[in-house]
């Protein structure tokens, strides 16, 4: 499973109903929404991928705090385009709730799915 450091603390990225159901209100489209910008590696949507992952350790973790993880990250060179497409794919696109959704997607577009997969390995 991922894991994503905020606070100097290394946590395990998951998903639970209640992420899900945040991450759908964000989105024009829902799920579907989601799964495009995700797809897509926009930052924005990545870091509210990171902050809904984070919900099931109970801590309460600011989304600010998140935000300003991922900034730090990325001024030291650690978080790159790679990372977030690697990480939005390992959270989401491989969630139980969201992975028959995106095998379909795939489906419809293989080609594209297929070079995506090239770019993560």
């Amino acid at each position: 499973m991922a894991r994503f450091e905020v606070n100097g603390k290394e946590y395990e990225l998951k998903l639970t109903f209640a992420s899900v159901k945040h991450l759908d209100s964000l989105f024009e489209g829902g799920s579907l929404g989601l799964i495009g910008k995700a797809i897509a590696g926009d930052l924005d949507t990545f870091t509210h991928i990171i902050h809904a992952g984070l919900f099931h350790t109970g801590e309460n973790i600011a989304y600010k705090d998140v935000e300003k993880a991922i900034e730090e990250a990325f001024e030291a060179e650690k978080l790159d385009m790679e990372y977030v497409l690697k990480t939005s794919n390992e959270v989401v696109w491989e969630s139980f709730f969201y992975k028959k959704i995106v095998a379909k997607l795939a489906a419809k577009n293989p080609e594209a799915m297929k070079q995506m997969n090239e770019l993560l390995k």
